[in-house]
């Protein structure tokens, strides 16, 4: 049986996106990474750091296109949607295009498993600042999401935010959550919330939704594949509003 290749560019700064690609692609799927350099100001990613990166993405993933793969990945939330509205489906549609591989990225991925999973009443949390999370929640309520609450954890290195333990993510995550919350989507591929979904979705009874988990599923879905993952959540268990 021929093996599913994924494609995936990632912050050079990343730390996480290759182990939690590790520990859930399923059997017979292959993942290969590029790194793509993410600049910093004064030791601290900025939003033109972020910009910078979505327009070269394109570029750097003709590295990836060199070895044929089935689908490529970028996988950076902040830089997917760094450009203005409706950027990220640009980028996918620009990459799609220029590399002749079906592409997509971060937020397209995430968007889709929002919807997939059929979250409302969003809990939004995102590990940086205040100016980060707006552009992230924008981003989810232009496409017709329901934001209920956008939270930000206020780190500005995102290696510390790296070091944060799935149960540490859980206990935060418990918090912040209140009456009004029906579902919570966790931002950033470089956070170990993956690893904390089943957990979380086990406590709260609702669908939790991961930078990383719809990346995986995003292209996962993309190349055509179908199928379960064990501890993927709801979003890998076929527990879907739309296919």
């Amino acid at each position: 049986m021929k093996r599913l290749r994924i494609g995936m560019v990632v912050p050079s700064l990343n730390t996480i996106a290759e182990d939690d690609f590790r520990m859930y692609c399923p059997p017979g799927v292959a993942y290969h990474v590029h790194r793509l350099r993410l600049r910093k100001e004064n030791g601290v990613v900025t939003e033109e750091s972020l910009t910078r990166a979505h327009l070269e993405a394109v570029e750097e993933a003709e590295f990836l296109k060199d070895m044929s793969p089935d689908v490529i990945a970028f996988n950076c939330t902040g830089a997917s949607i760094a450009y203005g509205k409706g950027c990220d489906t640009r980028l996918a549609e620009r990459m799609t295009a220029t590399l002749n591989v079906p592409s997509t990225n971060t937020m397209i991925a995430v968007k889709g498993a929002l919807r997939a999973v059929g979250a409302a009443r969003i809990l939004h949390v995102c590990p940086f600042g205040d100016a980060f999370s707006r552009i992230e929640a924008q981003s989810l309520a232009d496409a017709g999401l329901d934001v209920h609450r956008s939270v930000s954890l206020n780190f500005t290195d995102a290696k510390v935010a790296a070091r944060m333990e799935p149960m540490e993510i859980v206990e935060r995550v418990l918090q912040l959550i209140d009456d009004g919350t029906e579902s919570v989507f966790l931002s950033c591929a470089n956070v170990r919330a993956f690893e904390a979904v089943p957990e979380l979705e086990r406590t709260l009874n609702m669908p939790v939704v991961t930078s990383n988990q719809a990346m995986l599923w995003g292209a996962l879905q993309l190349a055509g594949w179908q199928g379960s993952v064990d501890g993927g959540g709801r979003l890998f268990a076929g527990e879907h509003v739309l296919a």
